[in-house]
Protein backbone atom coordinates (compact mmCIF):
# COMPACT_ATOMS: atom_id res chain seq x y z
CA UNK A 1 0.00 0.00 0.00
CA UNK A 2 3.14 2.17 0.41
CA UNK A 3 2.79 2.48 -3.65
CA UNK A 4 -0.92 3.67 -3.75
CA UNK A 5 -0.02 6.36 -1.00
CA UNK A 6 3.35 7.27 -3.13
CA UNK A 7 1.09 7.66 -6.11
CA UNK A 8 -1.65 9.64 -4.58
CA UNK A 9 1.03 11.84 -3.33
CA UNK A 10 2.14 12.46 -6.47
CA UNK A 11 -1.30 13.09 -8.10
CA UNK A 12 -2.00 15.80 -5.25
CA UNK A 13 1.33 17.51 -6.21
CA UNK A 14 0.07 17.49 -9.77
CA UNK A 15 -2.72 18.69 -9.42
CA UNK A 16 -1.41 21.32 -7.36
CA UNK A 17 0.55 22.71 -9.63
CA UNK A 18 -2.03 21.98 -12.64
CA UNK A 19 -4.28 24.53 -10.54
CA UNK A 20 -1.61 26.62 -9.68
CA UNK A 21 -0.93 27.44 -13.81
CA UNK A 22 -3.48 29.98 -14.87
CA UNK A 23 -2.64 31.72 -11.69
CA UNK A 24 1.03 31.98 -12.46
CA UNK A 25 0.71 33.25 -15.92
CA UNK A 26 -1.97 35.43 -15.26
CA UNK A 27 0.49 37.19 -12.49
CA UNK A 28 3.26 37.05 -15.12
CA UNK A 29 1.11 39.01 -17.89
CA UNK A 30 0.28 41.65 -14.86
CA UNK A 31 3.46 42.09 -13.96
CA UNK A 32 4.76 42.79 -17.67
CA UNK A 33 5.97 39.56 -18.87
CA UNK A 34 4.93 37.04 -21.64
CA UNK A 35 2.36 34.59 -19.21
CA UNK A 36 4.89 32.13 -19.78
CA UNK A 37 5.51 32.40 -23.72
CA UNK A 38 1.45 32.41 -24.01
CA UNK A 39 2.10 36.43 -25.23
CA UNK A 40 5.25 36.59 -26.60
CA UNK A 41 5.21 40.52 -27.15
CA UNK A 42 2.98 41.26 -23.79
CA UNK A 43 -0.63 41.58 -23.12
CA UNK A 44 -0.71 44.79 -25.35
CA UNK A 45 -0.15 43.37 -28.27
CA UNK A 46 -1.74 39.80 -26.92
CA UNK A 47 -3.44 38.09 -30.33
CA UNK A 48 -4.84 34.79 -29.15
CA UNK A 49 -7.73 32.86 -30.90
CA UNK A 50 -11.64 33.55 -30.47
CA UNK A 51 -11.64 30.35 -28.35
CA UNK A 52 -8.45 30.17 -26.98
CA UNK A 53 -9.37 31.01 -22.78
CA UNK A 54 -12.09 28.05 -23.80
CA UNK A 55 -10.06 25.75 -25.05
CA UNK A 56 -7.66 26.37 -22.31
CA UNK A 57 -10.25 25.79 -19.47
CA UNK A 58 -11.44 22.35 -20.99
CA UNK A 59 -8.02 21.05 -21.31
CA UNK A 60 -7.68 22.05 -17.35
CA UNK A 61 -10.77 20.81 -16.65
CA UNK A 62 -10.46 17.72 -18.27
CA UNK A 63 -6.76 17.17 -16.14
CA UNK A 64 -8.05 17.97 -12.93
CA UNK A 65 -11.15 15.71 -13.46
CA UNK A 66 -8.81 13.18 -14.60
CA UNK A 67 -6.46 13.39 -11.81
CA UNK A 68 -9.64 13.85 -8.95
CA UNK A 69 -10.55 10.97 -10.73
CA UNK A 70 -7.14 9.05 -9.77
CA UNK A 71 -6.93 10.45 -6.06
CA UNK A 72 -10.14 9.49 -5.68
CA UNK A 73 -9.53 5.48 -7.29
CA UNK A 74 -6.11 5.95 -4.63
CA UNK A 75 -8.42 6.46 -1.61
CA UNK A 76 -10.78 3.99 -2.47
CA UNK A 77 -7.55 1.23 -2.45
CA UNK A 78 -7.11 3.01 0.65
CA UNK A 79 -9.89 2.76 2.46
CA UNK A 80 -10.19 -0.85 1.06
CA UNK A 81 -7.28 -1.83 2.65
CA UNK A 82 -7.56 -0.78 6.00
CA UNK A 83 -10.90 -2.40 6.21
CA UNK A 84 -9.35 -5.96 5.80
Amino acid sequence: MTFVRIVLGALLVVLALVVAVPAIVLVDLVSGGTGLGLCPQGLGLCDSGAYAATELLIVLAGIVIVLGMGIAACTHLLRRSRST
